[in-house]
């Protein structure tokens, strides 16, 4: 055994040595000095000081003079050897001494001790033995939630084979203790949940070796009340009624906790503080919108109990489309399209992340084109078949502004890709250089704007019946050349339609049996510039609604926007879909039905945001809430019903946010 510090005191006299090993050699191996003169130490007595190994000495100091003394320890039947260096000063007569760490467990433990004069020993004391125990262990800090109280600890025994843990309850000065069952030898932490609310619970630790035993309590810690459960939100027009479970035995209240919006990360507001009883809340008077609840116990002098949080969306006002919202987990995207089975495909989470996420059992499957540039809007679209296409650019030589343009797809044999053209296309911040659509047969039509930023640069191009593609330019403009912005519109049957602005005009460009015609639309005022809205729905190859924003005559300092309808060949009077307050170019999303017959509009307001529907001529609007994050997406699934899907909030990470989905009711 190495040596161990001694604390040796006489009267208050107290001092530290630092001690040779015990038990590693002998002092039966010298030759035998000259017989004693002197006594020897008496009474020698050793007992346990602190577990598990501090030991305390005492003995009756001889009568006769000593220069000091000598002590020997051995463990078990071993040799005993000296434990010091020099001498152990005369005038003590009690020490205390830490065996340490590395103290044998359950082993006997002996001391005897000497005098000396002029280097002449006395004879040696009687023998003082005891039996160590075990190592105890130590209690980490317990820490309360809203599940139970955590415990934890470390065993340093090597031998121990039994383990007990054990609750205190503090009821005043007193404590008392339970055992709990079933914790199996070998565990070091724990989970009570079994702790009664609101109280004070030490935890305390046995290890045990047949009859010997060692343990620790650790400090107490204050339990929390139990949370209400099973909190439910029904969504009412501006209103949200509440019910949930109270288990709670010592609250006293009950509170109401609301925060606006879906956020992962909530800042709540009281809104209501109730009787413990109750089971059930309604907030009404609510602006439409997203919120997000929480109840809390509250109990004077005790932690309060907080449930689960619960996120609702009101429903619309009922008095034009009429739509049902419920709340969806998708992870971050910047564009998400929506399969014909109600799958969820994902863009990349930034518009400058050329991928598309496929959705795979519970997760995604990402396809990232090879050495993508940038890609087109839309960004990717879906097939009859529910399969992605995605028209993006790659560099063809390093540092050269052209590009190749080009297709990807995936097939039944996986992803394909494909070239389309080669260009150097316009580069603007306001306006694309570059789109695409599908038709009904899942044929790829393309347009782009070529460097030149002009009417006359833009290029148009799907595939021959050979499979070759064949760009064309649409028609070759004389009056302007000035251009604003522009559209590709696919009718019912796969005929495209050319939306071209130039500022103060609009033109209609069609290609039927292979030749492009140009119309002008009479809209005096109208604005199509590069940050104006522009948006068409085609019906068929003489049916088609644009839709375009211009000020409001007479001006009075608001703008409409217009749609330009023309059927069955004859352009209809213009019609004013709405009107703005202020200088405001309209920002919306626009979708169409297949068929043509049916679209829908998704636009900011000072209100909020709104809704609009068009139906063979008529409108039906709704208010569905706040201004929404991001792009949203609006389509048409089964039955021409119209869908809505819009960013919320901010979820706790990338495969976390929340988005509400508008569903048109039959």
């Amino acid at each position: 055994m190495k040596g161990h510090p001694w604390f040796f005191r006489a009267g208050i006299l107290a001092a530290t040595l630092a001690l040779a090993h015990c038990g590693g050699g002998g002092s039966g191996g010298s030759s035998a000095p000259a017989a004693p003169v002197q006594d020897a130490p008496t009474s020698l007595a050793v007992a346990l000081n602190q577990p598990p190994a501090s030991f305390h000495l005492t003995w009756t100091r001889p009568a006769t003079a000593f220069d000091g003394y000598e002590f020997e320890c051995r463990l078990d039947a071993g040799t005993y050897a000296k434990i010091h260096d020099g001498l152990i000063p005369n005038t003590w007569v009690e020490a205390y001494y830490n065996a340490g760490s590395s103290l044998t467990e359950l082993a006997s433990l002996s001391f005897r001790a000497r005098v000396m004069r002029e280097g002449v020993p006395s004879a040696y004391s009687n023998e003082a033995s005891i039996r160590t125990g075990l190592l105890p262990p130590y209690m980490n800090y317990p820490y309360a939630s809203g599940t139970g109280v955590g415990v934890s600890w470390t065993n340093n025994s090597k031998v121990a084979d039994t383990l007990k843990l054990e609750r205190g309850v503090g009821n005043g000065g007193s404590t008392t203790w339970t055992v709990i069952l079933n914790v199996p030898f070998g565990t070091t932490s724990w989970l009570d949940r079994n702790t009664p609310e609101g109280a004070s619970c030490s935890y305390r630790v046995t290890y045990s070796k047949g009859q010997d035993s060692a343990q620790a309590t650790s400090s107490p810690v204050t339990t929390l009340m139990v949370a209400p459960t099973q909190l439910t939100a029904t969504p009412l027009v501006e209103g949200v009624t509440l019910s949930w479970q109270n288990p709670s035995k010592v609250a006293t209240d009950v509170a109401v906790m609301r925060a606006t919006g879906l956020d992962s990360y909530a800042s709540y507001q009281q809104v209501a503080l109730l009787p413990v009883g109750t089971q059930t809340y309604t907030d009404s008077q609510l602006a439409t919108g997203y919120y997000t609840y929480r109840l809390e116990n509250r109990k004077t002098g005790a932690s309060t109990a907080f449930s689960d949080p619960v996120q609702v969306v009101t429903l619309p006002p009922q008095n034009g489309a009429s739509v049902a919202p419920m709340i969806l987990t998708l992870p971050q995207a910047d564009i998400i399209r929506r399969s014909s089975q109600g799958a969820w495909f994902l863009s990349g989470s930034y518009s400058y992340n050329v991928a598309v996420r496929e959705p795979s059992g519970t997760g995604w499957v990402d396809y990232v084109p090879s050495n993508a540039q940038s890609w087109a809007s839309p960004y990717f679209l879906l097939d009859s078949q529910d399969r992605p296409h995605l028209v993006y650019t790659r560099p063809v030589v390093q540092g050269a502004p052209e590009v190749a343009l080009m297709h990807a797809w995936r097939g039944a044999a996986g992803w394909q890709s494909e070239e389309i053209a080669r260009r150097t296309l316009y580069s603007s911040s306001a306006m694309g250089g570059y789109t695409f659509a599908l038709d009904a047969g899942d044929r790829l039509h393309v347009l782009w704007l070529n460097s030149g930023g002009n009417a006359s640069d833009l290029e148009y191009a799907t595939k021959d019946n050979g499979g070759t593609w064949v760009p064309e330019a649409p028609v070759t403009f004389t009056t302007q050349s000035s251009l604003g912005t522009y559209r590709l519109v696919l009718d019912p049957t796969g005929q495209p339609h050319v939306l071209v602005g130039a500022w103060q005009e609009l033109f209609h460009l069609t290609r039927a049996a292979g030749t492009w015609s140009s119309e002008s639309i009479q809209a005096p005022g109208v604005s199509v510039g590069w940050y104006d809205f522009l948006g068409g729905v085609a019906a068929g190859p003489d049916s088609i609604m644009v839709l375009a924003s211009r000020a409001h005559q007479p001006y009075d300092g608001s703008y409409d926007l217009m749609v330009y309808r023309k059927k069955a060949g004859t352009w209809l009077p213009e019609e004013i879909a709405l009107t703005t307050s202020g200088y405001s170019s309209f920002n919306g999303t626009l979708a169409a039905s297949n068929d043509g017959t049916r679209f829908g509009l998704y636009y900011q307001t000072n209100g909020g945001a709104m809704l609009r529907v068009w139906t063979d001529g008529i409108w039906a609007s709704t208010l569905v809430g706040p201004n929404n994050y991001g792009t949203p997406l609006l389509g048409f699934g089964a039955a021409n019903k119209l869908y809505l899907l819009v960013h919320a909030g901010w979820g706790s990470s990338s495969n976390t946010y929340p988005f509400v989905l508008y569903q048109e009711q039959p």
